[in-house]
């Protein structure tokens, strides 16, 4: 740990599961709970994908202030045993940590650097800990966390850890999302640049999510009432590129989103019946959240007053719900993500979730067992009517809007991939190529789309 990382740290965290500070915090009262706390840290670490927890002396809690400390870790502890040796012989496994002092502008700060737990929990004299928040807990107090982090520790909720159903996957779609946002691959290390083997060598879930053809299912189901009694259609956007799933669902529920006139206030004002940027926030999330290792898919469910996305898994063991509305982000699947990021799905920022609540209220989010569902009610104000059957009618006049023909299927498609080829569109609408190509040949008659560059490495403009 040189100066400038340590500086970096201090600024940009605050106290957390796998950060602590101190100021003095004397040695020879606290020797014992420093132990614990390497326990504590060094779990929490792994549990939430981190490299290495610290233990930082010399720096306020609260303010973050830098004002030095006395701490001293190389003295002697029960009269003749070297505290770094009590701490080495009573830690099982035994863990790489380190103390150093770093001073900045003379004042002295003293660092200690804990290895995440890897493959056992991280034990000191037989007792296991953990970190809730900033508080240090021991282990078996919590048996959900305990399973959960043997989970990660054992890589068994890892999709990447998981084998594909599939062995002859091709990844056209998923790369020409890369090159769309500036994403350079190389062919010859694309598979293993992006984590889609297992350790035999076969390709794994997190490659079959992403592959051209798979056997992901994603459902809009649509039902006349505000309840699931009369069953009106089900839309599937799966067997493909999750992300393009997942955007042709969303380009789906865009489709119905009417808009209504708000004749409640002066001047009347027309808004949407969804706030789509709180949708596509709330959609994406599932997704990018979901284990994917479940049997139960994220879905959308349409009613007549309201929509809900569902999705399996509940909020990660060690993130309350307060922290969860506020949008901390804890990655189920860190390639994943880290995949999604690069594709334009998902950010650090963690704003997903509040741009729900701003726009829905933080009762939006219904936290059920191992379920959270996204209860968006539709805007649809101005009709004072809202029985049974008006209700079943706007909802079949909402279906009877959304029949998209074939070209209208490729322009929703190019308009959200531009890269897309002809083979990509054949794959995708199961249609042939020479079928696509007509369509394609009537569209740039008709001056909807223009094709720009070469054949090989071009892209589609759409006119608006």
């Amino acid at each position: 740990m040189n100066k400038e990382t340590l500086l970096e740290l201090i600024d940009n965290s605050d106290e957390c599961e796998w950060i602590e500070f101190k100021t003095n915090y004397p040695l020879d009262k606290y020797y014992m709970d420093i132990g614990e706390y390497i326990s504590a840290l060094s779990n929490s670490a792994a549990l939430h994908k981190q490299t290495f927890a610290y233990m930082i002396w010399g720096v306020e809690n609260n303010t973050k202030k830098i004002i030095g400390t006395s701490f001293n870790y190389d003295i002697e502890i029960n009269g003749s045993e070297v505290f770094k040796h009590y701490l080495a012989r009573n830690l099982d496994p035994h863990i790489s940590f380190k103390f150093e002092e770093i001073y900045i502008d003379n004042t002295r700060i003293v660092c200690l650097t804990i290895p995440s737990s890897k493959e056992i929990i991280t034990e000191f004299d037989h007792e296991r800990f953990i970190r809730i928040g900033s508080s240090k807990e021991r282990l078996r107090k919590y048996p959900k966390i305990e399973a959960e982090l043997w989970a990660e520790l054992s890589g068994t909720n890892d999709i990447a850890n998981i084998e594909s159903r599939r062995n002859n996957l091709t990844f056209q779609i998923l790369k020409n999302y890369l090159s769309t946002h500036n994403y350079h691959y190389n062919d010859s290390t694309f598979l293993d640049n992006l984590g889609f083997k297992t350790k035999n060598g076969n390709y794994n879930l997190l490659a079959e999510l992403l592959a051209d053809n798979n056997d992901i299912v994603i459902n809009v189901a649509t039902f006349a009432t505000n309840d699931k009694t009369e069953y009106l259609k089900r839309n599937e956007f799966g067997g493909k590129c999750l992300l393009l799933a997942m955007e042709q669902a969303k380009n789906y529920i865009e489709s119905i989103n009417q808009i209504y006139v708000d004749t409640t206030i002066r001047p009347r004002k027309e808004k949407p019946m969804i706030n789509m940027d709180a949708f596509k926030e709330a959609w994406y999330n599932a997704c990018v959240h979901y284990k994917w290792s479940e049997a139960n898919n994220p879905g959308i469910y349409v009613y007549s007053d309201r929509l809900e996305i569902e999705s399996f898994g509940g909020i990660p063991v060690d993130l309350s719900k307060k922290q969860f509305l506020q949008g901390v982000s804890k990655p189920v699947n860190k390639r994943l993500f880290e995949i999604f990021k690069t594709c334009g799905f998902a950010e650090e920022s963690g704003h997903g979730v509040p741009t729900v609540t701003k726009a829905y209220g933080n009762d939006s989010y219904i936290f059920d067992g191992k379920f959270i569902k996204v209860v968006i009610p539709f805007n649809i104000s101005n009709k004072s009517n809202t029985t049974k059957e008006t209700t079943k009618e706007t909802t079949k006049e909402i279906i009877n809007t959304t029949q998209e023909t074939t070209q209208e299927k490729i322009i929703n498609l190019l308009k959200a991939n531009a890269l897309l080829t002809r083979k990509d569109l054949s794959i995708i609408l199961k249609l042939s190529e020479d079928g696509i190509q007509y369509h394609l040949n009537q569209l740039k008659k008709k001056g909807i789309i223009e094709h720009k560059g070469s054949t090989k490495s071009g892209y589609w403009l759409v006119k608006d």
